[in-house]
């Protein structure tokens, strides 16, 4: 039988499926992602120089923009207050632990800049009756 925080895991999307498993390193607990609408934050700023330069000043950093999906994708070196100092997550095995940590990575960019997760994407294999 499956747990719940299993099956929770167990989802994919875009033609991709995640792989492997976590290795408690912490390092996605180190910081703070969001994503934003493209277009609107940009025409705030005047430009996307503009933006970056703004959100420097406050330690955000601008790590991804897609044009067809309207995002702008930002982080911000924030630790979360339940990983110790030895890297580990108080809430790991608990029902505490909020759902986005269960979900991490949904995707490859997730993890481009954690070379030591445990977590992979490849294709999904298509399966015909």
């Amino acid at each position: 039988m499956v747990s719940e925080n299993k099956k929770l895991l167990q989802f994919s999307g875009g033609g991709t499926e995640r792989t492997g498993e976590c290795h408690s390193c912490g390092e996605c607990c180190k910081t703070v992602n969001m994503t934003v609408v493209r277009d609107i934050t940009i025409q705030q700023h005047g430009s996307l120089k503009e933006l970056e330069l703004y959100l420097s000043y406050r330690g955000i950093r601008v790590v991804g923009s897609d044009e067809k999906r309207n995002q702008l994708y930002y982080s911000i070196d924030v630790p979360c207050s339940e990983l110790t100092s030895e890297n580990k997550c108080r809430v790991h095995d608990s029902p505490q632990k909020p759902l986005i940590c269960h979900r991490f990575p949904s995707s490859k960019e997730d993890i481009e800049d954690i070379p030591e997760c445990g977590y992979g994407f490849q294709q999904e294999s298509r399966k015909w009756p």
